[in-house]
């Protein structure tokens, strides 16, 4: 009887001697901090880098690429402010450049397309990377958006010079 009756004065003790009054604080984000945070298709607009779209050679060169023509259509989402295809898992970034290696049409296969084709896997995965990040902050992001629409500029550059290049018959000196 004892013990029961010192433990339920304990129990009683511990009941009595917690605060009830706990403050809970309750954080709202601004508008403005989610703007801060978010990348919206606005802020991918107002990147400013030279373009270049394809000759017509040269898509009639890439028509038959199928992982090119993805990466083109997943760059225009990109555009749009869809950052999915960009934020998921690394080995479907490491696989798409895998089978654009792969798939690479054989008059296009020359190590100035090959050299742009790695700087474009290197651009992606880190883009990839800072999307993933959760500290990552806003401008890195974009920044890193920058730096793949412009080597993926340069390789469309590229192919175009190689076209033009060839339609121009220069020939090289032995």
């Amino acid at each position: 009887m004892r013990i029961i009756l010192i433990t339920l004065s304990c129990f009683c003790f511990f009941i009595t001697s917690c605060k009830s009054d706990k403050v809970f604080e309750v954080i709202v984000e601004t508008q403005e901090q989610i703007d801060a945070r978010i990348i919206s298709q606005k802020d991918i607009e107002a990147i400013g880098y030279d373009e270049y779209g394809l000759s017509t050679d040269s898509q009639k060169a890439v028509a038959d690429w199928q992982k090119f023509n993805e990466l083109n259509t997943q760059i225009v989402l990109l555009k749009k402010g869809d950052l999915a295809y960009f934020s998921t898992d690394p080995l479907l970034i490491k696989t798409l450049v895998k089978e654009l290696r792969i798939q690479m049409p054989i008059q296009l296969q020359t190590n100035e397309i090959s050299a742009r084709v790695t700087a474009v896997d290197t651009k992606m995965q880190k883009l990839n990377s800072l999307l993933r990040l959760s500290n990552s902050i806003k401008e890195e992001k974009i920044s890193a958006m920058k730096e793949f629409l412009i080597t993926m500029s340069n390789l469309n550059l590229q192919i175009n010079k190689k076209f033009e290049f060839d339609k121009n018959n220069v020939f090289k000196p032995q």
